[in-house]
């Protein structure tokens, strides 16, 4: 609130009546815009740098400041994963969740199949080895069997190819 020089507070406008007619613009820190979208989608592809990039038809720097804007809207700090950035998009609604594909669904062993709710959550190897208790090599070393067997080619598309599959239900579908 300002002040007068003569010590009155001044009064501020009042809005408009008719606030409908005003045009909202997205909040870079609360929304998701369609380029954001478009960027989590070339993600969840499994683009990465210059292929990402290139894709969007933008620069690197201007993909690195959408990252940076879709970390801080999907609530993800700079040091997780991007697959947990692709993952929160799932969560949130802010991207579609893949449809599932008629593929059949590749059978797990009892360690794959501990992991695949963390790798689908795109937690970092050390958060799925403290989570689960299984050996960080071991961790390591079975994400990426699993990233081969589904064909995935990093962390943000194993996300995506675990949903795919059938080998994780959205979360807003899950009945109990």
């Amino acid at each position: 609130m300002h002040t007068r020089t003569d010590g009155r507070a001044l009064e501020a406008p009042r809005p408009s009546a008719d606030r409908s007619a005003r045009r909202r613009f997205p909040s870079w820190t609360t929304d998701v815009t369609e380029k954001s979208r478009q960027t989590l989608l070339a993600l969840a592809d499994g683009l990465e740098g210059e292929e990402l990039a290139e894709r969007l038809g933008i620069s690197r720097n201007t993909v690195q400041d959408r990252v940076r804007r879709l970390r801080i809207v999907l609530g993800c700090p700079a040091p997780f994963p991007l697959g947990e950035l692709v993952a929160r998009g799932y969560e949130t609604g802010a991207v579609p969740s893949p449809a599932r594909t008629a593929e059949e669904t590749p059978g797990l062993n009892r360690t794959e199949a501990a992991l695949v709710p963390h790798a689908a959550a795109g937690l970092a190897f050390a958060a799925m080895a403290e989570r689960t208790g299984i050996p960080p090599q071991v961790v390591r070393t079975t994400v990426y069997a699993l990233r081969e067997r589904t064909g995935a080619v990093n962390g943000p598309h194993l996300v995506k190819r675990l949903r795919e599959l059938g080998l994780v239900t959205p979360a807003g579908a899950r009945t109990e």
